[in-house]
């Protein structure tokens, strides 16, 4: 103790300070210091937690996509019969239609042959009454009095019937 004196020590001062350092000491490791520890526990305890729930979260996101590829695929597959659905339904009006459209267009020829046919015959009735009435006419001024009119109605008859036959 000598010795700490002559250092200018004081001996009860030095435990005095070495007390209070070891009860300062006690209580920062009571309040503080098991505190801090307890909390980094816990905080790396939620970063744990965290990363494992990181990882979950990452598989649910791979078996999603996997299940939202699936679903892409089957739609596609949908979407395509669909389309070829339509197709073989459109290949199908079309047919109708142009089986239709065939079958107008043979109704339109046959009502036009017809419609000809009958404008023909008309034509030709037409010109056999002005062939006759010429034909009489001409004959009537060349022949007017050599013939009786029995003569001439005979005659005109004659070439009315036969006229037809001759123009054919």
């Amino acid at each position: 103790m000598e010795l700490l004196s002559k250092l200018g020590i004081d001996w009860k001062l030095l435990l005095a300070q070495v007390v209070n350092f070891g009860i300062l000491l006690g209580v920062l490791t009571a309040f503080v210091y098991r505190p801090l520890l307890d909390l980094l526990d816990a905080r790396r305890e939620r970063i744990a937690k965290a990363m494992e729930d990181a990882g979950r979260i990452e598989g649910q996101k791979k078996e999603m996509e996997q299940i939202r590829i699936k679903e892409l695929q089957k739609i596609d597959q949908e979407a395509g019969a669909f389309l070829e659905r339509a197709k073989e339904q459109a290949e199908k009006i079309k047919a109708d239609i142009l089986q239709v459209a065939s079958k107008e267009a043979e109704g339109l020829l046959a009502k036009g042959k017809q419609q000809l046919e009958g404008e023909r015959a008309r034509v030709m009735g037409e010109v056999q009454m002005i062939l006759t009435k010429v034909i009489l006419e001409m004959t009537e001024k060349i022949l007017e009095r050599e013939f009786s009119p029995d003569d001439e109605k005979r005659l005109m008859h004659s070439l009315a019937k036969d006229l037809p036959s001759l123009l054919r």
